[in-house]
């Protein structure tokens, strides 16, 4: 169905991929439960998310007509009907390029590059010396089978190494997909920008909100940095984007912790950038940062200290980013947010990290 944009059309489409003869007046979806129902049936309905409400109508009324039916839908949200159970596709699993194991590593990932590359180089192989290199390109790639493909398919006229210093700007690099995929599958950036299509505004606009977080964060952080128009809508379109995989949800300690891919991040500052308020957003973060790290400061010398190093700990990789942009934007922030993050990079031992924002 990728290529489907009128969802008038889907019980027909399905008629005609079944090879049903509709010569009738009748509506196709009768045409469907006629034939569907005296039988024990698979039916695969792929890519469904650019018409996600009709292909949830249609699939109520065959289930409901055919007992002994079985739909299997792959999309980027579910359909959200009664029976159905969910099965979320991870990214595929990318090694840890400073502590690969000897030998070749056996990983989906790098697998994967190595079978495209040798699908457009002849004779091109993993190996001793490029399997760190390769590791790091499907690191940065975040595992996702696409930007992997894409990636593989510049090596017709570069090096591993080569590719994986260009990646610094994967959108432009990543442009040579296979001729025969469908035409979002083309690039990197038809890829990211078909999922951005199919959100509503302000599910565009809070994906380009929360770009602006590092790492993960927390429900709490985002309803302090983003400028949504309250509390509940903010839950609800926080919940719509990990329905559209935009956000992926993991479980830490008693907290639900909200993530971004990098690509996905990345296309994200690219849509804040263009709106013009990224650098608003970059300062509203950097004062939640400061806010957390001096409140934690000032309950250090209490019951709550181990919670709060733990908490701390989560939120490293936005206290730098914060860090970051106070060096250029505002360096007695900075001085602040890393005076008040002492005490825990001292329980951390990670007094070198202190000193280098000092």
């Amino acid at each position: 169905l990728g290529e489907l944009r009128d969802d008038t059309l889907l019980a027909g489409l399905v008629v005609a991929a079944l090879g049903l003869r509709h010569q009738s007046a009748r509506p196709p979806h009768e045409v469907l439960v006629e034939f569907l129902a005296p039988r024990e049936v698979l039916l695969v309905l792929d890519n469904c998310e650019q018409v996600v409400a009709a292909a949830a109508k249609l699939a109520e009324i065959l289930l409901r007509a055919c007992p002994r039916l079985r739909i299997l839908a792959t999309s980027r949200e579910p359909l959200g009907i009664g029976g159905e159970t969910a099965l979320l596709i991870p990214p595929l699993p990318v090694p840890d390029p400073d502590h690969l194991p000897k030998g070749l590593p056996r990983n989906d990932a790098v697998t994967l590059f190595a079978e495209r590359g040798a699908a457009v180089v002849p004779g091109f192989e993993l190996t001793e010396e490029n399997k760190v290199t390769i590791a790091r390109i499907c690191q940065r790639l975040d595992g996702l089978p696409l930007p992997i493909e894409l990636a593989a398919a510049r090596l017709r006229a570069m090096t591993p190494d080569q590719i994986l210093q260009r990646l610094t700007d994967r959108y432009l690099l990543l442009t040579r997909g296979s001729r025969d995929a469908p035409s979002r599958q083309q690039t990197l950036r038809m890829c990211i920008d078909w999922s951005y299509d199919l959100c509503t505004p302000a599910e565009q606009r809070m994906w380009a909100q929360l770009s602006v977080f590092a790492g993960s964060f927390e429900l709490e952080a985002a309803e302090q940095v983003c400028d949504g128009d309250g509390a509940d809508d903010l839950l609800d379109t926080v919940t719509f984007l990990v329905d559209k995989s935009i956000l992926t949800r993991e479980e830490s300690g008693s907290a639900v912790r909200f993530r971004m891919l990098e690509t996905v991040r990345a296309y994200g500052r690219e849509k804040a950038q263009e709106r013009g308020d990224y650098t608003a957003l970059r300062r509203r973060h950097r004062d939640w940062c400061e806010r957390l790290a001096v409140e934690a400061e000032s309950e250090w010398i209490s019951s709550r200290q181990l919670a709060l190093i733990s908490r701390l700990a989560r939120e490293q990789p936005n206290f730098r980013e914060a860090l970051d942009f106070c060096v250029s934007d505002n360096p007695a922030t900075g001085l602040r947010i890393a005076a008040a993050l002492c005490p825990f990079w001292l329980s951390q031992g990670s007094l070198n990290e202190g000193r280098r924002w000092l």
